[in-house]
């Protein structure tokens, strides 16, 4: 509707309507908005969920399902093409008089062009085919010979995509007894039936997207629809691919990189039900697909669900399963490293736990890669300084005789991760950011990762004027640089945001190594995530250590997760995996278990530790987190808002509350904003938080992925 709002016209959505107001004086509304935009009662009460769990206002949460760009500038506008026909309302005498008339050569070839292809083109068709300009149209529309007319088009993201048809393959018997329960949940029963919600635990290459593409077959032959969801935009493309090629025409992309006219024409055509599969990331989730029968959370585990940088800071997870009670849609969770608190819920009956062990490939039932722990400090001991421990060289060497290929693993981007001064022993930070800068080959600057201000080399120390200037620590580059260095014939690339800065770039780079074209791929946690490479029969991982002893509690969960899905990287074929762990901590639990593919070891010693502290999933985490460019007031503005915490929890009562800080965050300073955070542990905290004023500069975040 529209609004009046001071001297103002807005626009709001109706959500419920009530006999009375809560204010003495109203406003008539001006009207309805025109295309209407309505939000099914099931999602509106989403929204509703949402606003008040996450502790965001109501519009912020229910503009989450309106079209793109709604607001007070209005939605993006529908695409219209014109089109020229032959004058049918005219009698054929009239007609015959008039084509006497018509004198010019570019007038008669475009009648004839019409007659010749049905009476109606694309008016840009007419004029390239004719080669006739815009006059030649308006001078036949004087003569009433012709007509124009206006048709919508939808801008379709999809449109130019090629692929082959896939056919169903023949489900293993681990495959089937994992499918079963589902298919049940699926299918019709008693009307009392609580819906399906299954965790879909499977070691990675296990055929999940099999299971996925099933369930999905059969809630579209009972008359449903489904959602799937990935964790991250880049992995839409692939599984796109999958789903397009098993429901050609009938599968929508959603996300952010669209043109605002792409993400306007699929959001109506999906509210429209034109189609049966929506994919796309944690936005997707509010796609207006009608009729849900299925929601997949594909890679469950992973932090790209978390909305982070603005209200509601939701998680897609989180989300999909209260709108999958909503609608009694069936959830399905898959991921081969489950989320500690996921694990926990199938654990005790919140969702139904189901496991797939066996990897499978075009050779039957493939063992999962075996991985070597090579302790670092021993090969510093034997006198090799290299990043490459000697292992690691003799399978890099053997997999290349082999005409394998090889995928090495480092988190860190740059060529040093830190430069100090080695007379003084200042480290160079960002002057905007408490951060450390790291120099970048590339580019011959410092780079600033967290506000990405570059900054020239240093010449000198700006403390001593010392010109012993070291460059430590390893990152992408680093090791690009000693693989050109010890494999000096292989076809090496490097595969990290600064490498891959679009989608187009990423599916360019995906494309040249599965065909074979690069020997060496060189990445962050990229290459971890849903990528399926046959010819990768080695992965080694250059530092696992790099996540490990940070000030989060989720710090070697992160650990176990991508060593255990960048290891699965290897042998997804015909060739046997193998994967090479260096660490300095060969014994830290997150890398033992991961080294043995062992789930269900790490999952016990970790809920130990989680219930110790009392950290989820025993209790509910929100952080709070204050920003200002004093760090005088900003921790002033932390220990006020501490005091008021303290006697909230006084007041009403609540025991069993911990609060920890006020205390500067692990970045102390960002872009030029100190900072200061609030840790609050509990039960049910959003009854503590939501009679709370928290003024201009503070963020509320509910369950955060991480501390840092």
């Amino acid at each position: 509707m529209l609004a009046p709002f001071g001297a103002r016209v807005v626009r709001g959505i109706v959500v419920n309507l009530s006999d009375s107001s809560p204010v003495q004086e109203t406003r008539d509304v001006i009207g309805l908005i025109s295309p209407p935009v309505t939000v099914t009662p099931e999602r509106i009460d989403l929204a509703l969920w949402m606003a008040d769990y996450y502790l965001s206002p109501l519009f912020n949460a229910i503009a989450l399902m309106l079209p793109p760009g709604f607001g007070n500038k209005g939605p993006v506008k529908a695409k219209y093409v014109e089109y020229v026909a032959l004058n049918s309302g005219a009698s054929e005498a009239d007609w015959q008089g008039k084509m006497v008339a018509v004198k010019g050569v570019k007038q008669r070839q475009v009648l004839k062009l019409l007659e010749d292809t049905g009476g109606r083109l694309l008016l840009s068709r007419v004029l390239s085919r004719v080669k006739c300009s815009r006059s030649t149209i308006e001078s036949l529309l004087l003569k009433k010979l012709i007509v124009l007319q206006d048709e919508e088009t939808f801008r379709d993201p999809l449109a130019r995509k090629d692929f082959a048809l896939e056919f169903p393959w023949q489900f293993t018997a681990e495959q089937q007894q994992a499918w079963q329960p589902i298919e049940a949940a699926i299918k019709p029963g008693p009307a009392d039936r609580r819906p399906g919600a299954f965790l879909l635990h499977g070691v990675t290459g296990s055929g999940k997207t099999e299971i996925y593409l099933a369930a999905l077959a059969e809630t579209i032959k009972q008359g449903k629809r489904g959602i799937c969801l990935v964790p991250e935009i880049a992995l839409t493309q692939q599984i796109t691919d999958r789903f397009l090629a098993r429901f050609p025409g009938r599968v929508a992309v959603i996300h952010s990189k669209l043109s605002a006219g792409e993400q306007y024409d699929e959001w109506r055509r999906i509210s429209r039900g034109e189609f049966d599969v929506v994919v796309g990331p944690r936005s997707a989730i509010f796609a207006p697909q009608p009729d849900l029968g299925l929601i997949i959370v594909d890679e469950e585990h992973e932090w790209a669900y978390k909305q982070s940088d603005k209200m509601p800071r939701y998680h897609a997870r989180d989300v999909a399963t209260r709108l999958a009670d909503l609608t009694g849609a069936v959830l399905v969770l898959g991921t081969a490293t489950p989320d500690i608190e996921t694990y926990y819920g199938a654990r005790n009956n919140r969702l139904q736990l189901i496991e797939i062990t066996e990897r499978v490939s075009a050779r039957g039932n493939t063992p999962l890669p075996e991985v070597s722990v090579v302790n670092m400090a021993d090969e510093f001991k034997a006198g090799n300084r290299s990043i490459f421990s000697r292992l690691l060289q003799q399978q890099v060497t053997l997999s290349l005789d082999r005409d394998e290929q090889v995928m090495l693993y480092i988190n860190r981007r740059g060529r040093a991760t830190f430069i100090e001064c080695g007379n003084c022993g200042l480290v160079f930070s960002c002057r905007r950011c408490s951060g450390t800068l790291t120099y970048h080959a590339a580019i011959k600057r410092m780079v600033c990762h967290h506000c990405r201000r570059t900054y020239a080399m240093a010449a000198k120390c700006p403390a001593c004027a010392s010109v012993d200037i070291k460059y430590l620590g390893i990152g992408t580059e680093t090791v690009e640089a000693e693989c050109k260095r010890l494999f000096q014939t292989v076809r090496i690339m490097r595969f990290d945001s600064d490498a891959v800065s679009t989608a187009k770039t990423y599916m360019q780079q995906i494309s040249m190594f599965r065909k074979r074209k690069v020997d060496i791929m060189i990445g962050t946690q990229l290459i971890a995530k849903g990528l399926d490479f046959p010819g990768v029969s080695l992965v080694g991982v250059i530092n696992a250590d790099t996540g490990l002893n940070l000030p989060d509690f989720r710090s070697a969960e992160r650990t176990f997760q991508l060593l255990c899905q960048v290891a699965g990287r290897a042998g997804r074929a015909d060739v046997p995996g193998r994967a090479v762990i260096q660490t300095f901590n060969p014994g830290y639990y997150a890398i033992k278990y991961a080294a043995v593919h062992d789930y269900p070891g790490f999952y016990k010693q970790e809920i130990k530790y989680r219930a110790a502290f009392g950290y989820p999933p025993y209790n509910n985490i929100v952080r709070l987190i204050v920003s200002n460019p004093s760090e005088e007031k900003c921790s002033r503005q932390a220990s006020l808002m501490a005091n008021v915490l303290k006697q909230q929890i006084a007041i009403q009562g609540l025991a069993g509350l911990r609060l920890i800080g006020p205390a500067p965050a692990y970045l102390s300073r960002l872009r030029g904003r100190y900072q200061m955070q609030i840790i609050i542990l509990g039960q049910q905290l959003q009854g503590l938080l939501k009679g709370i004023n928290f003024p201009v500069g503070w963020i509320v975040d509910v369950d955060p992925v991480g501390m840092l």
